[in-house]
């Protein structure tokens, strides 16, 4: 079903400086305001409930405002805790013969028993070389030496768990 609209009125102003001068309505386009509907008389910038309540919305309530997000800013890095300068590792034996050696370590952060052959891998520290009573740990460029304690003293062991296999395998060159 169509609706019939009435057109629009509109009525030119005057331009003829006799009847008014500078555009402003004429007296006959003032007379049918004042007869036809009495909102035409109203300014549209008065009307402010209309702009509060607006009829074609369902809620009627105006659209919300649009709301300007903040610049992005992003978080600031979380600063990583300096690793420690040295292995937590405690040399626990050494075991050489003639193709192979490892050493014995207690890692003393998880408190367990952990064996490293030449070429193995362990928090980052690879076993380089086993002598004697002591083994030498290389990260990057950094070279530590660990030593067996002296005979007659014991390092503390008990209760620990003996762990599988290294963190890492060995590496191969």
């Amino acid at each position: 079903m169509a609706a019939a609209v009435a057109p629009a009125r509109s009525e030119p102003l005057s331009a003829d400086p006799q009847a008014g001068g500078t555009g402003t309505p004429s007296p006959k386009l003032a007379n049918d305001r004042a007869r036809g509907n009495p909102l035409w008389a109203i300014p549209l910038n008065t009307l402010t409930a209309t702009r509060g309540r607006p009829i074609f919305s369902p809620s009627r309530r105006p659209p919300p405002a649009a709301i300007v997000a903040a610049p992005y800013v992003p978080a600031p890095l979380a600063s990583m805790p300096a690793e420690p300068d040295r292995p937590q590792l405690m040399l626990v034996g050494t075991v050489t013969g003639d193709t192979e050696a490892f050493g014995i370590f207690l890692d003393q952060t998880a408190n367990k028993i952990v064996r490293l052959k030449l070429g193995d891998l362990h928090g980052g520290w690879t076993l380089r070389q086993v002598r004697g009573r002591e083994v030498m740990l290389q990260k990057h460029d950094e070279i530590i030496f660990l030593a067996l304690p002296p005979p007659g003293t014991k390092p503390a062991v008990s209760g620990t768990q003996v762990a599988d296999e290294p963190e890492q395998r060995r590496i191969s060159r």
